[in-house]
């Protein structure tokens, strides 16, 4: 969401017609939302560093050859000199961010670990203020006053179902996406960086941290079924090249508000199809926290949207 505005600098292209724009939007909605199943079919199967560090070691290759295929550079001499800052979003958005969702998954449901993970909204929101130094609009406090709210439902159903650990790991993931998020965009700041690039040499970063972590932290052996099988191959195939294929072409062809749309679908997704497959069931406090959460992630991404409106050259 943070992006937009540096990617449409780079790279201006003609808009998407609106059915186009919906379609694709459905389609990385249903892809990153039901991936939130997968994760948790392939974490009944392997622990969750070793999994994590397949999963982004695989997406890394299988996104730099699809730019390859497309006939895109990986810019490798224009990135080489920033590799400090490349690693450091490498380590706070895959490393990180996706080490602690695994473990979570690996602890706790897949539906609340979507919604919390996607609070990141609320950390981009509190690190921008800390960071960037950005004025925020009243209405985005408001939104996140509600998330907060959420947040403190969830953590207390938790504590009393045993899973706080779980919501904590699933939280604080969140929270290292958001700060990743404001990280990119500092960088891009300071000199604009071809999104898809940065995203595969970050993503290569951040699994070989994961690498090392799943080689230092005993775990136990992979269950090589054809579950887990499937599961790896869903995340290192449609899930990473596919998907952040069609999340950048939103970013650069649509309004930045109705692109974010995926912000809020995705965690809705991912609740509802765990809750269809997995048989996930919520308690009243826990879905009332998912809720508000949801809410506000809704209400973040309409001020956003009208923001970037509001700041479009004429």
């Amino acid at each position: 969401m943070g992006e937009a505005v540096s990617l449409r600098r780079m790279t201006q292209s003609a808009p998407l017609p609106r059915w186009q724009a919906l379609a694709l939007i459905a389609a990385l909605s249903l892809i990153w939302g039901y991936n939130w199943v997968m994760m948790k079919v392939a974490v009944t199967y392997a622990p969750p560093f070793a999994f994590a560090a397949l999963r982004f070691l695989g997406g890394a290759v299988v996104l730099m050859a699809t730019l390859k295929l497309m006939g895109r550079s990986l810019r490798f001499r224009e990135l080489a000199p920033r590799w400090r800052v490349i690693t450091l979003i490498g380590l706070l958005q895959t490393a990180f961010c996706f080490g602690l969702i695994t473990w979570a998954l690996s602890t706790g449901t897949a539906g609340r670990s979507a919604v919390l993970n996607y609070t990141m909204p609320l950390w981009v929101l509190v690190f921008s203020v800390l960071l960037l130094k950005e004025k925020v609009p009243g209405a985005q406090w408001g939104a996140a006053a509600l998330a907060l709210v959420g947040i403190v439902l969830i953590s207390i159903a938790g504590g009393k179902s045993g899973s706080l650990p779980a919501v904590m790991l699933a939280l604080g993931a969140g929270l290292t996406w958001g700060l990743g998020v404001v990280v990119t965009k500092r960088a891009m700041r300071v000199a604009p960086m071809d999104p898809l690039a940065l995203t595969a040499w970050q993503m290569l970063a951040g699994a070989i941290a994961m690498c090392a972590v799943a080689l230092i932290v005993p775990e136990g052996p992979i269950d090589w079924s054809p579950g887990f099988i499937t599961a790896l191959l869903y995340n290192i195939g449609p899930a990473t090249p596919l998907a952040y294929v069609i999340w950048f072409t939103l970013l650069n062809r649509l309004d930045a508000g109705l692109a974010s749309l995926g912000i809020l679908l995705t965690p809705l997704l991912g609740l509802l199809l765990s809750t269809l497959q997995l048989g996930e069931r919520p308690g009243l406090v826990e879905g009332v926290g998912m809720g508000l959460i949801l809410l506000a992630i809704a209400g973040l991404g309409w001020v956003s949207g009208r923001q970037a409106r509001k700041n479009r050259p004429a």
